[in-house]
């Protein structure tokens, strides 16, 4: 290969992005053309844009919702559904399955150290590249970087660590899993290093590019991780001041749209946090709120989202795969569906979930059959129902429309989830901040109902819930459960409850409630704290001797190939 095209191949796929089946089997760059590539700015940018691109992989993408929400209550079988797939569901997780695999979130981690290591380089030698940009891109890589390590941490508990790029072949890249607790206090002296670092803001609201505001790592996005980060770590304080930075700057961003356009028809304050109304003033039909957010995608209540664009060959191709699809006008069921109790018996009686005036049932869930219920969250590109005065019957009047296209963007992080972050640091700080807490839930739930007043009548009694601390967990959980259904959170949520109760056993009646058979066996199963992470790739304990198997799935077969 000559020179120019090893160069053309350097730009595209920078260390980390060759199709090995292993991070730790990365190639390390000729050293000539390392030289002749980082010398200018657009050679980290052209880098920087592809950690997003590769993040936005479907080997990335589809982990972080199956990762997230196959485990949980969420997500039974649907339609064909793989027998990998299968097994997850039936908690019958194998070492040799291939949801197994982490090697994509790795290929995204080197890039991101690669960036980080010859972004300061670069400014030395070029002198259009000022030292607040080099930070800039440093402090987006950081972000994409931590995200990565936060969801492999969440999924396998300890993994193998590094900062450093795969650059030559002095480096050992053969490493033992570093301790859960390690890689997240890592990760947050990261963060905070280059919190300050990152662009409030790439363009005007009003600008055709604004959606890069949150389809790029953002200041806000790195704060709304790392309140994230400070969640799992128990330090409620940090995790609160950071929210509060996040919807301080949404508060601010309102007042901006309210004095440019006047009066705003479509969004509100609920309990003082403006929000995007389920129905907008002088409509009659709900789904607003849902048609910005997932249907259009990158809008107010955004922080950060993976962004696709109809005219580029890689597809979000998760939508079609797992969640459903369309057919001309019907709806297809995909590879997983919900379970009944969730939805049936709406509209004229509440579920296990919701009542019958809760937006978030009808744009989440989609009637199938009166045995199926499919998963609505993403595949609709817009809906509108009529919800408001009494339903006396079984259908409400959906006017959904599905969309023709795999292209969905992926939401990382929005407003809500943020909110809920804040109430629940709140409620772990004690019964002073119960009715905080209690007026964060409220206003998302009061959305979601079409209650735009404190007076409402349809809203969460104040009176019921503040009584305990365990009354306000339970509300968390369940305003979380409905507001996030199937954006790759739920099984997180449950993990994060059993780690900080020092038990599985809620965690185990809650997920077993979707099983059909040996739900006893199940419960059993899920009593070993071990269980709740997935086990390491077979392949990976070949190619790494340093890696001893979670011993939950330990055997002896796994056992003799991490040691040889």
């Amino acid at each position: 290969m000559n020179k120019i095209k090893n160069i053309i191949c350097a730009a595209v796929a920078v260390m980390g992005l060759s199709s090995c089946n292993d991070f730790l089997d990365i190639l390390p760059m000729n050293d000539v053309v390392l030289e002749n590539y980082w010398t200018q700015k657009s050679d980290v940018t052209s880098v920087l844009m592809g950690c997003y691109e590769s993040l936005e992989s479907s080997d990335c993408v589809v982990r972080m919702a199956l990762w997230g929400e196959l485990r949980s209550d969420n997500m039974k079988m649907g339609s064909s559904v793989p027998w990998e797939v299968e097994q997850i569901i039936k908690e019958n997780i194998l070492p040799t399955n291939s949801y197994c695999k982490w090697t994509a979130f790795y290929q995204t981690i080197n890039r991101c150290n690669t960036v980080c290591h010859y972004a300061p380089i670069v400014h030395e030698k070029d002198p259009n590249y000022t030292e607040a940009e080099m930070r800039a891109n440093v402090a987006e890589a950081v972000a994409l970087r931590s995200l990565c390590y936060f969801y492999l941490i969440r999924t396998f508990r300890d993994v193998p660590f590094t900062r450093e790029p795969s650059i030559d072949d002095t480096q050992n890249y053969q490493l033992p899993a570093t301790k859960f607790d390690d890689v997240l206090d890592s990760l947050i002296v990261d963060l905070e290093a280059v919190k300050d670092q990152a662009v409030r803001r790439y363009y005007s609201d009003d600008n055709d590019l604004a959606y890069t505001n949150s389809s790029r790592i953002t200041r806000y996005a790195v704060y709304a991780l790392l309140a994230d980060l400070y969640l799992w770590k128990g330090d409620w304080q940090r995790c609160i001041d950071c929210c509060d930075y996040v919807l301080d700057y949404k508060l601010q961003q309102y007042d901006e749209l309210r004095d440019r356009e006047g009066n705003l028809t479509d969004m509100q304050l609920f309990n003082d946090i403006p929000l995007i109304m389920e129905r907008p003033v002088g409509s009659n039909n709900s789904g607003n709120a849902y048609n910005e957010i997932f249907g259009t995608g990158n809008s107010f209540e955004s922080i950060f989202e993976l962004y696709y664009r109809q005219n580029v060959s890689m597809t979000n191709t998760y939508v079609p795969n797992y969640y459903g699809s369309a057919n001309g006008n019907a709806f297809v069921l995909g590879r997983l569906s919900v379970p009944t109790e969730f939805y049936e018996g709406l509209p004229t009686q509440s579920t296990q979930l919701f009542v019958p005036t809760d937006c978030r049932a009808y744009e989440n869930i989609y009637r199938f059959s009166t045995a199926t219920h499919a998963i609505g969250k993403y595949v609709r590109q817009s809906i509108s129902f009529n919800t408001m005065g009494t339903i006396t019957d079984n259908s409400i009047r959906l006017a959904p429309q599905l969309r023709s296209t795999n292209y969905a963007n992926w939401i990382i992080y929005r407003m809500t989830d943020v909110m809920l972050m804040k109430a629940e640091a709140l409620i772990e700080q004690g019964e002073g901040g119960f009715d905080s807490a209690f007026d964060l839930i409220n206003a998302i739930y009061m959305r979601a109902n079409n209650q735009l007043t404190a007076s409402a009548a349809n809203r969460l009694d104040h009176d019921v819930y503040v009584t305990s601390q365990q009354s306000m967990r339970d509300l968390l959980m369940d305003e979380r459960h409905r507001e996030l259904m199937f954006e790759g959170k739920r099984w997180f949520d449950l993990v994060r409850m059993a780690r900080r109760e020092g038990s599985t056993r809620n965690l185990a009646n809650i997920v077993v409630t979707k099983q059909t058979v040996d739900q006893n066996g199940i419960k059993i199963k899920l009593a070993d704290p071990n269980i709740l992470y997935y086990p390491y790739y077979r392949e990976e304990l070949k190619v790494n001797p340093y890696l001893v198997q979670n011993p939950a799935y330990a055997t002896g077969v796994d056992d003799d190939l991490s040691k040889n």
